[in-house]
């Protein structure tokens, strides 16, 4: 949203966003210049509801986009009852932790929603074609919108301020993976530590660097150390440009149970890192298994350690593996596609809806 936001014309459109004061980013959407309304966080509510119906009003919102699925509840509906056109964005369709009763209640909720919606944005094909399958829009409302990376500014913070190895303890000899992510179920964190467990005996100086933080946290650090890999795992906590680290890291992973489209793997990529991923939407959209990285199945540490350590023992592969991926995101992933598609978007659903108040009128 940063980056799309700082970057569409500001002569056509003015930006509001409502979000909890629960990072960096409230701070940095006002130094921008932008309106920024908080919404505290809290259990779903009518509140949140009539604060976005009165905020819509208030400040003549003629578009109302929304990610996230509590956001995607009350945004939509108080699009509706407001009258102006709604568009959401799908970052993953995540519903598999839930009871099946949980599920089809999920499912049933989002279908009804979409009717609600003018648009809705998939960030990745495979996630659309899931979409599609589930039935939670129609193909006639989707458009596929891919994350996109600015280079310039990835190529500048990694030359400028790169993390070094000796502040992390580290020597040039260690072998150091690493994964940036939020710490949430789906993203199986524990998979790859279960990995590294596997691996540790056979390349004794290898090291796992653990960039982010979240829910999951204080269970991930009670893992590592019941694992005995107290040493061998280093968590940063939230870095507000993570991608210093990139240079630093011998190989990156990634181990979700699914995804949109993760933007820490298209940077990882984008700086030139060969990656070992899950197979599964998201990161088969950005991975070429054998080109790009290796892509191997969820939920399995053994074929996840497999693939570590084949491309840990060939630096050559590392090496070409990270060149071919380079060049693929920086292709296919740059930002500017994606900030003309999605005005695009706004212009179309802008459009519908002053047709709409002019035939009410």
């Amino acid at each position: 949203m940063f980056d799309l936001i700082r970057r569409l014309p500001s002569l056509e459109f003015s930006m509001v966003v409502a979000a909890p004061r629960d990072g960096i980013f409230f701070e940095r959407f006002r130094d921008l210049g932008v309106e920024v309304v908080e919404l505290p966080i809290r259990r779903l509510g009518l509140r949140h509801l009539f604060s976005t119906v009165r905020l819509i009003r208030m400040l003549g919102i003629q578009v109302v986009h929304t990610h996230g699925k509590g956001p995607g509840l009350y945004g939509r509906l108080a699009a509706r009852w407001a009258g102006v056109p709604a568009v959401h964005t799908f970052h993953g369709i995540h519903y598999s932790g839930y009871s099946r009763l949980g599920q089809a209640l999920y499912l049933a909720l989002e279908r009804r929603l979409s009717r609600l919606s003018h648009t809705i944005i998939n960030v990745s094909a495979s996630q659309e074609a899931e979409g599609l399958s589930l039935g939670l829009f129609e193909p006639s409302q989707s458009v596929v919108v891919v994350n996109g990376i600015d280079f310039e500014e990835l190529d500048r913070t990694i030359t400028s301020s790169p993390v070094r190895r000796e502040s992390l303890g580290l020597t040039p000899d260690d072998l150091l993976l690493g994964c940036v992510s939020r710490f949430d179920p789906i993203k199986r964190v524990e998979i790859l530590l279960r990995a590294v467990q596997r691996l540790a005996l056979r390349i004794p100086r290898l090291t796992l660097l653990l960039v982010g933080g979240g829910g999951e946290e204080k269970r991930i650090r009670r893992l590592v150390a019941e694992m005995g890999l107290g040493t061998r795992v280093i968590f940063t906590g939230f870095l507000e440009n993570p991608v210093r680290i990139y240079p630093t890291l011998d190989l990156y992973v990634a181990t979700s149970l699914k995804e949109g489209l993760p933007l820490s793997l298209v940077e990882a990529m984008g700086a030139g890192l060969a990656v070992v991923a899950t197979n599964v939407p998201g990161h088969r959209d950005v991975v070429a298994h054998g080109e790009t990285g290796l892509l191997v199945p969820p939920e399995n540490p053994v074929a996840l350690a497999e693939g570590i350590a084949s491309l840990l023992a060939d630096p050559e592969r590392r090496r070409r593996m990270g060149e071919a991926g380079c060049r693929r995101v920086r292709k296919d992933f740059t930002i500017q596609p994606m900030v003309e598609r999605t005005a695009a978007v706004y212009r179309r659903a802008g459009a519908s809806g002053a047709r709409s108040k002019g035939m009410e009128k």
